[in-house]
């Protein structure tokens, strides 16, 4: 049997205040949104910014996005440091829509200073936060694992 160990846990393990989820957020450029297909659970890396209580995905006009458009899916993102297993991760969850043009951008603190170029008619994937939970993690190194 497998007995884990608990090496490695800090105090600061621990779920997160929303103020902190959101902060953590911003401070990347790319998560994954979390679907089904096919009945089962599906996940794509995508490029996102985080417009107030909104997770705005520029789509480059790709139809593949479509099939988001009025449903609810999930989007998480996260940062795990290599060597001490230490980070954390934000999973939100809300209903998406398709916006085209600038109204994709509105809420953004700075539209002109969105982390891509955008031109007239791009496509956006737009979720809603409507619920987000984040934690501050570190993960198990089991004894022996010098990965």
């Amino acid at each position: 049997m497998y007995q884990q160990t608990h090496r490695n846990v800090t105090a600061s393990d621990g779920p997160l205040p929303m103020a902190t989820c959101m902060s953590l957020l911003r401070s990347v450029p790319t998560g994954r949104l979390v679907y089904t297909e096919d009945a089962l659970p599906a996940v794509r890396p995508v490029t996102f910014a985080l417009s107030h209580r909104q997770i705005v995905i520029p789509t480059g006009d790709n139809p593949w996005f479509y099939r988001f458009d009025g449903t609810v899916v999930g989007f998480e993102a996260g940062v795990i440091d290599p060597a001490t297993r230490g980070g954390w991760t934000v999973l939100t969850v809300g209903r998406a829509c398709l916006v085209s043009g600038d109204a994709g951008l509105i809420g953004c603190d700075d539209p002109a200073g969105a982390p891509w170029q955008s031109a007239p008619g791009d496509c956006y994937l737009v979720v809603d936060v409507g619920r987000i939970t984040g934690h501050r993690t570190t993960l198990l190194r089991p004894p022996g694992d010098i990965r």
